[in-house]
């Protein structure tokens, strides 16, 4: 059976036509959230409704409490009860040519839906590899989720294929920063590091909640969740490697190569009991957390 096509709203109506005058077009000037649905439901949605606002205010893009309320309803009347995937995103608008923004700026907003599978079924261990790319430093817009994409773009393209998962993207003195579509977590004894953020990569909405050190299987237990400069010494010796997303939940890392698909590094095929429960805690936060 051939897969449903994707729907869109533009500013709240349907149609998937953007005018070439867009900024987020033009000059990759926007913002995005990538949103798991459940049945109708967006899981994280306040979560991702507080990053879309943060984000949106470093940019300088103006984006009302009113418009921020109105996604909910946008989001009902596109998704109904099926599952899948949305992505909204939150651009300058449109603007005559040149780089300097217009002003006052009218942001234009596009949500579309891809259905498909509902929630995962558990932390699946996933191959990884490192890639060539490297992340530039950009520290104004270090965790921003923007649509400036080009570096995980040409990463993804190192392989091809499902296998290996996901590509991790270390930054020009060689830390480890997050994959191209997720945030990292590593296990060490009993500290738990994430990279820190504050020259290059995007901070995600479980990224956030795992940091925040809120969910019951870390509170249970006498692990420490840190940010810190994550190297490739630190994934070598690690005990457990975790990638996070706002669409896996969470996932285990079982094998680790180089950009030249040479192993580096195994880990056990079966999620552990820690990255289980971690996964359970997170799918149980729902659509109203």
């Amino acid at each position: 059976m051939a897969a449903e096509e994707p729907r869109s709203l533009i500013d709240g109506a349907p149609g998937d036509l953007l005018p070439v005058s867009d900024r987020g077009f033009a000059y990759g000037d926007g913002v995005f959230r990538t949103i798991r649905i459940d049945r109708g439901q967006p899981w994280l949605w306040s979560d991702h409704m507080a990053k879309l606002a943060s984000d949106c205010t470093r940019l300088g893009l103006p984006l009302s409490q009113t418009v921020l309320a109105d996604l909910r309803d946008e989001v009902e009347s596109l998704v109904a009860e099926e599952s899948g995937v949305l992505r909204l995103v939150v651009t300058r608008g449109s603007g005559p040519r040149g780089d300097r923004p217009p002003v006052p700026a009218q942001p234009r907003r596009v949500m579309t839906f891809h259905p498909g599978a509902g929630a995962p079924a558990g932390p699946l261990a996933r191959s990884v590899r490192l890639c060539r790319v490297r992340l530039p430093e950009q520290r104004e817009l270090a965790g921003i989720k923007h649509l400036n994409r080009l570096p995980q773009v040409l990463a993804r393209t190192e392989w091809s294929g499902s296998a290996p998962a996901e590509g991790l993207l270390l930054d020009h003195e060689g830390s480890v920063i997050c994959g191209t579509m997720s945030n990292v977590f590593v296990r060490i004894d009993e500290c738990v590091l994430t990279p820190r953020l504050d020259r290059c990569g995007v901070a995600g909405v479980v990224r956030s909640r795992l940091l925040g050190g809120e969910l019951p299987a870390i509170q249970a237990s006498s692990l420490t969740v840190e940010e810190a400069r994550v190297t490739l010494d630190d994934l070598e010796r690690a005990d457990e490697l975790w990638l996070t997303n706002a669409v896996i939940g969470l996932w285990s890392v079982a094998a680790l190569e180089d950009a030249e698909s040479r192993h580096l590094r195994s880990w056990p095929e079966a999620p552990s009991q820690l990255a289980q429960a971690l996964f359970a805690d997170l799918t149980a936060l729902g659509a109203g957390s």
